[in-house]
């Protein structure tokens, strides 16, 4: 079981690297193609590798879903939230977008206790709580350094977490096949349909980022769905945080960017608060009253020889 725990960590941490290398492309690309483009040919990627694997398991017959209209909405909202964030992405750099957007978990949680009518115990709202200052920390309203460029990644993860917990609503009814499909073919019928109208002719070096850029996003998430074959969603949860320093490093490495002090100090406050929410954070903070159990017996018994 540890084995293939692990297995499933170690794919978190890889699919991670591939989004944010697809996110380093895309705001490679965004500096001279439009983003219907660069989601057309990402979405299109996404489909074919989809329809391959599909037509090599015999998966086709199941793309059928049971309740098409909340896929066809998780699908759009996906839309919208990719393309929110490649904006971003042009905007701002792109470790501080990633640092905004680890918001979205904590989002996530608290519109399952909404919608789904998951229990949020006192410990998420503690979470909720530190992951609001981490967040101001790294906005720093009335400081001068709010713009309204921090509203794109803010709402991107608002989107973000809202397609997750609509994804999580929809697997109780479809397989992830289904779900998948969808994902890939909403988004190039969208894409698809506006991109003749947004064309500007690729460069070859052009079209090697373009495809790139697909395989980055279909890898991603490919190795995110066969994580999670080997490891429940919540003891994968705190290793998905490793996109920020995915993140920070490609933005270094490439653009020369690196996020202030302030940044990361509020990033890893979020973090953190992602982490103690999660079943690895409960399990952490178990085992760290056992330890103190432990030492104050121990220092109880040493305390009574002495006297």
């Amino acid at each position: 079981m540890k084995v293939k725990s692990s297995r499933g960590i170690f794919l978190s941490i890889v699919a991670m690297l591939c989004i944010a290398g697809m996110d380093a492309t895309g705001k490679l690309l965004v500096q001279t193609y439009p983003i219907v483009q660069i989601m057309a040919v990402r979405f299109a990627t996404f489909f074919i590798i989809v329809m391959l694997i599909a037509s090599l398991k015999g998966d086709l017959k199941q793309v059928r879903s049971n309740i098409w209209g909340t896929q066809v909405l998780r699908s759009l909202l996906l839309v919208v939230e990719v393309t929110v964030f490649i904006l971003a992405f042009s905007m701002m750099p792109l470790a501080d977008v990633h640092a905004i957007a680890t918001m979205a978990p904590l989002f996530a949680m608290l519109m399952a206790g909404w919608f789904l009518g998951e229990k949020v115990d006192r410990r998420s709202w503690i979470a909720v709580a530190i992951g609001f200052i981490g967040a101001l920390i790294i906005i720093r309203p009335g400081l001068g350094i709010l713009s309204w460029y921090v509203v794109i990644p803010i709402s991107g993860a608002i989107l973000w977490a809202s397609y997750q917990v609509l994804s999580r609503h929809v697997s109780q009814f479809d397989s992830s096949a289904t779900t998948v499909f969808y994902t890939a073919f909403i988004g190039l019928i969208v894409f698809g349909g506006l991109a003749p109208f947004n064309w500007v002719d690729p460069t070859f070096i052009g079209w090697q980022l373009l495809i790139l850029n697909g395989l980055f996003g279909a890898m991603g998430h490919y190795l995110l769905i066969k994580a999670l074959t080997y490891a429940r969603a919540s003891t994968l949860q705190p290793f998905n945080y490793t996109l920020l320093f995915w993140a920070i490093a490609i933005g270094f490495f490439i653009f020369g960017e690196f996020p202030d002090g302030f940044t990361i100090l509020g990033a890893i406050i979020v973090l953190s608060a992602g982490i103690y929410t999660s079943d690895a954070g409960r399990r952490m903070s178990g085992l760290s009253l056992i330890a103190s159990k432990k030492e104050f017996n121990f220092i109880r018994k040493i305390s009574n020889k002495i006297t």
